[in-house]
């Protein structure tokens, strides 16, 4: 009679967690692309994943045999790969929250006529925009649809921050600097006693950006609601409006949920 080999319930248990975080690691690299850097080199890459150069190098080769991403050069730079056009193609823009909250959110834009955004997370750390309505203002800001950033960056980011369970947020404040999870933290305290946030020239010189959480009937923070603007009109009595009108806007939507 022949044995059958099996894995003992703890080795398989500890390969499934290992799989999980490998792919949590690549979603990390290909997420440290954007519009403003669509070129990195490994030390770029290192700083945004905190991950060391042989895994690195690792997920690189892998995701690059996949076509997501491609390497040239010397020394070696790195974009996303022709893959991703085919990604793009079949990617809708249009999640069933964002259907049911473009009607608030398109008063909310005529209230007050400065750009408007509904950011939602699409990973354990990082947050995409969904919809954008941007400023008829002459000095306007727009990041654009499918936009995406860390969430310990910006102000939509730490509004969704602080609603997530603890072991999450540190898992996403893991990829900041000491000095930027500091900030994070700081103002996630902000975020939980006054239910908005506004930052000043957190990721474009000169702006202003108000955001308020959408909170589901479990208490999840599923999008947050955002105003970009100049800090030359987001200012006083305006800013106070926009803050007031953001939170109006995301209690609207919430009921939906």
């Amino acid at each position: 009679m022949s044995a059958t080999n099996k894995a003992a319930p703890g080795k398989t248990k500890g390969r499934e967690s290992e799989s999980v975080r490998s792919v949590e690691r690549a979603v990390d690299v290909l997420f440290s692309f954007n519009q403003d850097q669509p070129v990195l080199d490994l030390p770029a890459l290192q700083e945004r994943t905190g991950l060391s150069r042989p895994t690195l190098y690792r997920l690189l080769r892998t995701l690059e045999a996949k076509g997501l991403i491609y390497s040239f050069g010397s020394p070696l730079r790195f974009q996303l790969g022709p893959r991703f056009g085919l990604l793009a193609q079949s990617w809708t823009p249009a999640p069933a929250l964002v259907a049911l909250a473009t009607g608030p959110l398109e008063r909310l834009w005529q209230e007050t006529q400065e750009t408007v955004g509904l950011m939602m997370p699409i990973s354990p750390t990082h947050r995409m925009c969904v919809f954008e309505h941007k400023s008829p203002q002459p000095l306007s800001l727009s990041r654009g649809m499918g936009y995406s950033e860390p969430l310990y960056r910006g102000a939509s980011g730490k509004v969704l921050l602080a609603h997530m369970q603890p072991e999450q947020r540190r898992a996403a404040l893991a990829l900041a600097s000491r000095r930027d999870r500091e900030l994070a933290l700081k103002e996630i305290a902000a975020v939980l006693a006054d239910g908005v946030l506004v930052t000043h020239s957190e990721l474009i010189a000169g702006s202003v950006a108000v955001a308020t959480p959408v909170i589901a009937r479990t208490g999840e923070a599923v999008a947050a609601v955002c105003i970009f603007g100049s800090g030359l009109r987001l200012r006083g009595p305006l800013l106070r409006e926009c803050q007031r009108e953001a939170i109006r806007t995301a209690r609207e939507i919430s009921m939906f949920l």
